[in-house]
């Protein structure tokens, strides 16, 4: 899989998100505005609850969205294997610990995502991982705040 279907398979997945996301807020805002959620007394916080749900869910759509403009936006550009790591990097680890291979790829926004039909993890420039690799290359080796140890193989 190249970068752009990667690219692409990270905003199908926001968007996904953001259904659900829309759909959340969608459901929170009729509980909040519906007329069993009135409240009766000063401890029937029903509606309340649901107006803070809404809320949240909003803030969760406009993040989403922002994301996916990102994605949209952006071109990973290509790397030879004797640059230096940064922003939009495909790259191969090596634990150095259980010798189990990981790929990961820096993106401006869609961390977290797993992307199916490879084992690959979309990782942010603000994440551990990403921080111990900028500015590393081919063969560095990395260590994780977490002591995990990784060995860089390759980068595209």
């Amino acid at each position: 899989m190249d970068k752009p279907d990667i690219i692409q398979s990270i905003i199908h997945n926001l968007k996904q998100d953001l259904l659900q996301a829309q759909q959340a807020a969608e459901e929170a805002m009729k509980g909040a505005t519906h007329e069993q959620s009135k409240a009766e007394t000063q401890y029937d916080t029903l509606g309340l609850e649901h107006a803070y749900l809404a809320e949240g869910q909003s803030r969760r759509i406009q993040d989403l969205t922002l994301e996916i403009s990102k994605l949209e936006n952006w071109q990973a550009p290509e790397f030879a294997m004797d640059d230096e790591i940064y922003l939009g990097a495909l790259i191969n680890l090596i634990s150095r610990t259980s010798d189990q291979s990981l790929l990961v790829f820096i993106a401006p926004a869609g961390g977290a995502q797993k992307i199916e039909g490879i084992n690959l993890q979309v990782i942010t420039p603000d994440t551990p991982l990403a921080c111990a690799l900028l500015g590393k290359g081919v063969d560095d080796q990395i260590t994780l705040p977490n002591g995990l140890r990784f060995e860089i193989t390759q980068l595209r």
